[in-house]
């Protein structure tokens, strides 16, 4: 096993620490789970690492991308535009117009608006479609199902744009996702709509049985790949105590962890590596060293005491970790900032720039 420490010491703190062998015992654990001829999808929002991202590829899971800077990730890995699903719900025409001349030619969709768009933007080229429908209660999960069934007709397609199949946010409603499924197919049928594939958000396998020798059936995963496969090495560079309570300074924060990190089903569990832990463990918060009220990682952990320059090693933080933060996440482009000076007529505009997240080998 790798030496946290060592790694730590060699590339400084605060540093990820990914591990191959974990991401790709993740991936056959998923494999495992499914039925044989369901496929899986990573959804790069995830962790866009590329080193990660290789390694996923090579095992044969095809890439969901939400942006531009998602796909051109996926391409630099290696898939090919035809292996991409383009999803979330909504997107600029420049978005489309990018996907579609690298190859894109399956997107996800939400309602007649965005079937009209990609319509438009398709100038010719022949593309498919997932009608993405919210089948777990979340307004940004996809069209309305009582929409579809009241106007199936305004969801079936248009000219080169072919619908093929569902894309479903389903929650852990297995019979109620199952049943709801049936009745939409039912009801794209009804208008010439074949359903060839559906895909769930989610990592459910017994949706896959229930709609057994139906359409192909994928699932969309992210944490459930990677975040087994990261442990974030971060300083502590403060202590303070009231009573026996503990307040930890960590060099690492909101900064350095997406605020979508699932810490309630992968509890916090930072471990003390740079020496031995000794003594009764202590009531800790541990903060990050912004000067925000949400910059806290816990309140009601127990650690031993610690002291300046003691090093934690914070696992399963693969998924929504350093590029997950309100700059980085999903690789959309940032904004362009224009600056003017409305005191001298003749100047115009005085500068234009735009924030760019880079990666340094």
């Amino acid at each position: 096993m790798t030496d946290l420490l060592s790694v730590a010491d060699e590339a400084g703190t605060p540093c990820y620490v990914y591990d191959l062998a974990t991401l790709r015992a993740s991936q056959r654990s998923l494999r495992a789970a499914l039925p044989a001829l369901a496929g899986l999808r990573y959804a790069l929002s995830a962790n866009p690492h590329p080193e990660l991202l290789r390694e996923i590829r090579e095992a044969g899971v095809l890439p969901a991308v939400r942006s531009s800077g998602e796909l051109d990730a996926a391409l630099v890995a290696g898939w090919q535009g035809r292996d991409v699903l383009y999803t979330g719900p909504a997107r600029r025409d420049a978005d489309l117009e990018w996907a579609l001349g690298l190859g894109v030619r399956t997107f996800a969709v939400d309602s007649p608006v965005a079937l009209d768009q990609l319509a438009r933007r398709a100038a010719g080229r022949r593309v498919r479609c997932l009608l993405r429908v919210n089948a777990c209660g979340s307004v940004r999960a996809g069209a309305d199902p009582d929409a579809v069934f009241a106007e199936p007709s305004r969801f079936a397609g248009r000219d080169g744009v072919r619908v093929v199949g569902l894309q479903l946010c389903a929650g852990s409603d297995a019979d109620g996702a199952a049943d709801l499924t049936g009745r939409l197919i039912s009801a794209l049928a009804g208008q010439g709509v074949p359903v060839e594939r559906v895909g769930f958000t989610g990592f459910a396998p017994r949706f896959a049985d229930l709609l057994a020798g139906g359409p192909f059936v994928s699932f969309e995963v992210g944490s459930e790949l990677v975040a087994a496969a990261a442990t974030l090495v971060t300083a502590v560079l403060d202590v303070r105590f009231s009573g026996e309570r503990q307040t930890a300074v960590l060099e690492s924060g909101a900064n350095h962890v997406g605020s979508f990190a699932d810490r309630r089903r992968r509890p916090l569990a930072p471990k003390l590596i740079s020496r031995p832990q000794s003594g009764e463990p202590v009531d800790t918060v541990l903060a990050g060293p912004q000067e925000t009220p949400f910059d806290v990682w816990a309140t009601g952990i127990r650690l031993p005491r610690l002291r300046p320059g003691d090093v934690l090693a914070v696992p399963d933080l693969g998924a929504w970790g350093v590029t997950a933060g309100l700059v980085a996440f999903s690789g959309a482009d940032l904004p362009a900032e224009v600056v003017v000076d409305r005191d001298d007529p003749d100047a115009g505009v005085v500068h234009v720039s735009r924030l760019s997240v880079a990666r340094y080998p």
